[in-house]
């Protein structure tokens, strides 16, 4: 499956980057597209306010669904999850300069970061941002 492509195709059929991200998970989190985008509608352009991209909270929510905390006294889950967030953030950050939307949306296009994004040809910015965190949560739930 190709999981880019796909979240690229959510993207550009009108689903926020949230959106796009989570629905390219959709087989990990156990959930149908249709059931996935509208809990993630409020996520894109970091939450409509310019903070956490929303590439950022739907590859939270395919981490999550990979790595869950289920019962709240379950710390060793907590803490897996939370590493799991963590080191998303950590590999998102050595490509690109922050987490906020309104730091990096209005970026010049860099496709050098994604080598799905080369591949697809995007033309967008976020479609980069979209691509690579696809990128780094496939490159993390395979190893």
């Amino acid at each position: 499956m190709d999981r880019a492509k796909l979240a690229k195709e959510y993207y550009d059929g009108g689903y926020n980057c949230a959106q796009a991200v989570g629905c390219a998970f959709a087989d990990v989190i156990g959930m149908d597209v249709e059931q996935i985008a509208p809990l993630l509608a409020c996520f894109g352009g970091g939450f409509r306010a310019g903070e956490v991209c929303g590439v950022v909270s739907g590859a939270a929510m395919a981490l999550g669904a990979k790595w869950p905390h289920k019962e709240a006294a379950d710390a060793a889950a907590k803490e897996l999850s939370a590493a799991k967030i963590k080191e998303f953030n950590k590999r998102f950050l050595e490509r690109f300069p922050s987490l906020r939307c309104a730091d990096i949306k209005e970026l010049p296009i860099a496709l050098e970061k994604s080598p799905a994004a080369q591949r697809l040809g995007v033309e967008k910015v976020c479609s980069v941002y979209i691509v690579a965190a696809v990128e780094i949560v496939e490159e993390m739930m395979a190893e």
